[in-house]
């Protein structure tokens, strides 16, 4: 996993502002307002805009958010750029690589989300740093176990393909060899075009 760096504030101050039921989150595309399922069901870019809207008529909430944000641009864009201030700031902890990451949060676990807009998922984050290690060590070793395995299938079409070049060395030394003429002048032509 890597951590979005990028500090968004504001993201609280909207989502209390507009009295959003939905998760809200933080991610490079800006603030996320979506489900458990689809985290970006309509997604608000720092500079205020609706970057992405939501389409479907299902959810009246969904559409009473874009309607309050569209009618007044400049409250919204106030509301990002002012700094979200938080009732309690228990730590919590990801991680980053081989980094174990202390964030910040008002309530652990999922949905909540870290002062800095991260949802908070129940495999990423824990009050636990021990906890929170092991994660990480099991996520190396995943990756160690699947790149190894990418590392054999690529060394094995290597393998494949050096085998197949040798062979058509082979049939053209031996086509040279049977029929000097022949194919002499179609080496000297692929030869000049390559």
């Amino acid at each position: 996993m890597q951590l979005w760096k990028h500090h968004v504030m504001g993201w609280k101050n909207v989502k209390e502002h507009y009295r959003i039921g939905h998760n809200v989150q933080v991610t490079p595309a800006g603030i996320c307002i979506g489900s458990g399922y689809v985290h970006d069901l309509i997604v608000v870019a720092l500079d205020g805009t609706l970057a992405k809207r939501y389409e479907s008529r299902s959810n009246e909430d969904l559409w009473r958010y874009q309607r309050e944000m569209d009618a007044d641009p400049s409250t919204l864009l106030k509301l990002i750029n002012e700094p979200d201030i938080f009732r309690a700031s228990i730590a919590v902890y990801t991680y980053d690589g081989g980094a174990v990451v202390e964030k910040k949060c008002e309530a652990l676990g999922w949905p909540n989300t870290t002062h800095d807009g991260l949802m908070m998922y129940e495999n990423m984050f824990s009050a636990d740093r021990n906890l929170v290690a092991k994660w990480a060590a099991r996520n190396a070793l995943a990756g160690i176990r699947l790149r190894q395995m990418q590392i054999e299938r690529m060394e094995q079409e290597l393998s494949e393909y050096r085998h197949a070049v040798a062979l058509d060395r082979e049939n053209l030394a031996t086509l040279q060899h049977n029929y000097p003429e022949a194919v002499a002048g179609v080496v000297e032509a692929e030869s000049a075009q390559a």
